[in-house]
Order: C-alpha cells, then sequence, then structure tokens
C-alpha cells in the first residue's frame, strides 16, 4: 500500500507543472490555515494569510486597537503574522491580568530579534522569562538603581555636572533655532551613564558620543521588530535587517563588556570604592564569590552585562522621551509653561537649582508631569508579556506561552475614567485648593504587577529634578515664523516618540 502511494506521489510531481501546481495547493492551504484563531481565543479582526493583522496594526496602531475595543470588547486576538496576539484593552482586565494574576501573566514572549539573535538568549531584567534566577536579578538590580533614585548621588550628578554641560551647550545656540531632542538626549545620557559607569563625560567626549552613537544604530535596528519575530520562517533567511541587528548587538555588549572589565580591573587592583550601579552589583557579586554561594552562580558576567544594558537603554529611552514631550508641550501651550514657571519662582526662586525636597511643594509641575505620563505614555502597549500557565483573564482561558498586549495609551484615553481624555489638563491632577490628588488606579505609565519598570521611582525623581530645573532655566518658545511643535506622537518599536520640531530657549536667570 505504502509503495503503491508513494509511487502515484512521484508520478504527481513527474512534471514541472504539477510541481508548480501543488507548491500553490500548499501555500493557499498554510495561508488560510495561518488566518485560523487557536480554539477558545477571544474574537478578532480576520486579518490577512501569513501577516495577520500586521498591516493595520503598523499604522496607527493605538488607534487601530482602541476601535478593535469598541467592536470586539475588552479583550479580544489579534495576529501578528502567525503569532496570536491576546490585547488587554481596558484597565479592569489588564488590573486582573497584572496585578490579582500576576505570576500567571509574569512571563515574555520569545522574541527572536531579542534572543535569537544574543547568544546570551536574553538572561537580562526587562526582557527575560520568569523564573527564580530573574527574581533574583531583579532584586539586586532594584537595590544598585534605589541607591541612585533619591538623596545627594543623583542631585549632584545633575547639579554639578550633567546641567551645566547642558547649558553650555544651549548658550552654543546663541538664541537660534534648535532641535531640543538632540540636547536632552546629551543631558539624560550623561545623567544615565554617570550613573551607570560612575564617570563624568563633556558632551564632546569620543567615548560618550561613541555610546550614544551605538545605543542609536540598536534602537533603528531593532525598530518595530524583525518580520522574523512574527512569522518564524524568516528566521533561516539572512536578509539586511538581521544582519545589521547582528552587527550592532555584537558591538553593543562588546562596549558593555569593556565598561565591566574596566571596573572589575580597578576591584582587582584593590580599589573597592562604590561610585556607580556597576560598582554595585561587581561588589554583590565578588562577595557572593568570596562566600562560595550559590548567587555567584547565578550573576554572572552575562547576567551583569545585560543588567546594565537594561539599565542604561531604558533608563535613556523613558526620560528623553518624556522630557522631549514636555518642552513640546509647554511651548504648545505657553500658559502652562508660565504656571510652571510662577511656581518654580515662588517656592524656590533663582538661587538654586531644584531639590528632591522641594517635590512635595510644586504641586502644579508635578500635575505637569503626570498629566504628560497620561496623554503620551511612553510606552503606551508597556512591553508585551506572556503567560507562565494555563489560564484566564475576562472569562477567556488562555493557554500557557500566549502573548500579551495591554494597552495603556487605551486606559490613559478612556473618557470613561478621564473627562475629555484628549485635552491637556494638568489641572485633573489638583483639588480645589491647587493640591496634588492620589491618582486613580486608570493611571498606570509604568505599568504595574510584576514586571512594573524596575527603574520608576529613578525616573520620576529624574523627571522631576530636569523637568523643574529646564522651566526654572529657560523660556522655550516657537521660532519666528515656524509652526507649533506637532503633539501626535508615533510609536518606534515600544516607545511612543515625538515628532521632530524646533524651539528657541530664551535665558530666564543671568
Amino acid at each position: 500500500m505504502i509503495t503503491y502511494i508513494l509511487h502515484n506521489i512521484f508520478d504527481i510531481l513527474n512534471t514541472p507543472t504539477n510541481v508548480i501546481l501543488l507548491l500553490l495547493v500548499f501555500i493557499i492551504t498554510y495561508g488560510l490555515f495561518s488566518l485560523r484563531k487557536p480554539s477558545g481565543f477571544p474574537p478578532g479582526p480576520m486579518g490577512y494569510p501569513f501577516i495577520g493583522n500586521m498591516i493595520e496594526v503598523d499604522n496607527e496602531p493605538l488607534v487601530t486597537l482602541a476601535k478593535y475595543g469598541k467592536k470586539y470588547g475588552d479583550v479580544f486576538t489579534i495576529k501578528i503574522g502567525s503569532q496570536p496576539v491576546i490585547v488587554l484593552n481596558t484597565v479592569d482586565v489588564i488590573k486582573e491580568a497584572l496585578v490579582k494574576k500576576q505570576n500567571d501573566f509574569a512571563g515574555r514572549p520569545y522574541y527572536y530579534s531579542l534572543s535569537g539573535l544574543m547568544a546570551e538568549e536574553c538572561e537580562d531584567i526587562t526582557f527575560g522569562n520568569y523564573s527564580a534566577k530573574w527574581k533574583l536579578q531583579r532584586k539586586i538590580g532594584h537595590q544598585a538603581i534605589r541607591n541612585y533614585a533619591s538623596g545627594d548621588k543623583l542631585e549632584s550628578l545633575i547639579r554639578y555636572d550633567a546641567f551645566p554641560s547642558f547649558q553650555r551647550a544651549v548658550a552654543r545656540e546663541n538664541g537660534k533655532p534648535f532641535r531640543p531632542h538632540s540636547l536632552i538626549y546629551l543631558l539624560v545620557g550623561n545623567i544615565i551613564l554617570s550613573m551607570c559607569l560612575g564617570k563624568k563625560f563633556e558632551n564632546d567626549d569620543p567615548e560618550f558620543l561613541k555610546i550614544l552613537e551605538v545605543l542609536n544604530n540598536l534602537d533603528q535596528a531593532i525598530g518595530n521588530g524583525l518580520v522574523a519575530d512574527f512569522v518564524p520562517i524568516f528566521r533561516y533567511i539572512p536578509t539586511p535587517g538581521v544582519n545589521r541587528l547582528k552587527k550592532v548587538l555584537k558591538e553593543w555588549f562588546n562596549l558593555i563588556q569593556n565598561q565591566v572589565n574596566e571596573s572589575k580591573g580597578k576591584f582587582d587592583s584593590g580599589n573597592n570604592d562604590v561610585k556607580s550601579l556597576i560598582d554595585d552589583l561587581l561588589s554583590i557579586q565578588r562577595k557572593a564569590e568570596l562566600a562560595g554561594e550559590d548567587l555567584a552562580k547565578q550573576l554572572t558576567d552575562v547576567n551583569l552585562r545585560q543588567t546594565l544594558a537594561d539599565l542604561v537603554g531604558g533608563g535613556l529611552d523613558i526620560t528623553i522621551s518624556l522630557l522631549d514631550w514636555a518642552v513640546a508641550f509647554l511651548t504648545y501651550y505657553p500658559d502652562v509653561q508660565f504656571k510652571v514657571q510662577s511656581e518654580i519662582d515662588d517656592v524656590i526662586g533663582d538661587g538654586r537649582l531644584p531639590l528632591l525636597s522641594d517635590k512635595g511643594k510644586l504641586p502644579y509641575c508635578e500635575a505637569v508631569i503626570r498629566e504628560l505620563l497620561r496623554i503620551r505614555p511612553v510606552v503606551p502597549l508597556s512591553v508585551p508579556h506572556a503567560t507562565t500557565v494555563d489560564t484566564s483573564v475576562g472569562g477567556y482561558v488562555v493557554p500557557k506561552d500566549t502573548w500579551i498586549w495591554c494597552n495603556l495609551w487605551n486606559v490613559h484615553m478612556n473618557e470613561k475614567h478621564w473627562d475629555k481624555p484628549e485635552e491637556f489638563r494638568p489641572e485633573r491632577f489638583l483639588d480645589a485648593d491647587g493640591a496634588l490628588l492620589p491618582h486613580p488606579d486608570s493611571f498606570m505609565p509604568f505599568s504595574a504587577g510584576r514586571r512594573v519598570c524596575m527603574g520608576e521611582a529613578l525616573a520620576k525623581n529624574e523627571l522631576f529634578l530636569i523637568f523643574t530645573s529646564l522651566f526654572q532655566n529657560y523660556t522655550f518658545k516657537v521660532p519666528p515664523g515656524s509652526k507649533k511643535p506637532c503633539l501626535k506622537g508615533h510609536c518606534a518599536g515600544l516607545v511612543m516618540r515625538c515628532v521632530s520640531y524646533e524651539v528657541i530657549a530664551i535665558e530666564r536667570r543671568k
């Protein structure tokens, strides 16, 4: 019987025409099969063969997902390539997943661009999978960050190094129009790299510029991900995007390893002063090695390298993007900028730069920062999650290893929770007496649960200090004859970025 079947198959494949027809039948069948959602998954749009809903989601993804939510409900399914993704579109289902069932939804999806191309297999904190080792890494990383999240270290970095360097860069513009993004990038880059590496840089330092160049190249190479992340067959095709990302990843991790080696050399020479985040991590590693603890096996150079890469990359993206939006919005709304400056003048004056101890005394400034985080959340879809076990959300059964997207932007723009959410109104975070209100459950710019942003406390304090320093010292205006900044965001990778714009900076403190 088997011989008979094989004989007939070979007869069919005997001519090129039959081979082509058979191949077409296979492609069409596979394409139609790729449209099928897994059994029991929530409803959602049909999409197209092979690519699923990639076209619709690529063009204004936040608006598209909000529309899908109105049609299919709070929980729905889309397909990105051949990968089914469950989208959580409201605060109730996001809280159910990330808070009430936080262990069930604490995993991360497998991304070829972030795992398959790295021999290190994502042993980091941001994209590493949920495990005992991951929990240890996060605890150690959080410990290291906490040393800089409050107190003199962060204030000193900004007051005595990074902000004066920024002021010199603004002065070189000599009142001419400039794009603030590049100077904000240098300002925040100086703070984050000084914090992580224990080095002080001038804006024209070759090592400093090289690190920022590699980070920028990495950001562009990853972009919105590779096709191979969502269509597995492309993992075996050496496309230009794959080759470029391999090259940049190698350069980035070599650069980070050089910094680790430099710090190790300092420790080997007997200098045990802890002056940076990398020193903190190495100190923990050395103590564990000397004590012969299992911890030493779980905190390898790979873990150190990837943790440091997380802290640098994540710290830069969140703060730079938010400050870029801050200058754009307050240039667009000069009345808000005036209120911010008046509050700073009344509380601090011009004798010194702001301190963290000023935080509770500047409620309007804090309300503006919150409103910026609400209306333009830096990571609007959060970092994607994956289920670690068979579970459920919104009444739907969700199998283990299912990809989950949390639409934080839709939560922040939901009229059920926010009055006229499309309007920029810092006053929504203040009571009738101008005091800061507790933020509601529907405000979640740093996500929630097990994978809440590890650097949240540091980011908030850094944002406060830089934001108040900027508007204490400068008034940002639209250049004569130019249009106001465009306030429409666009998603590049995980981050909502601001369209490039120009301002002039008028110095307020002489």
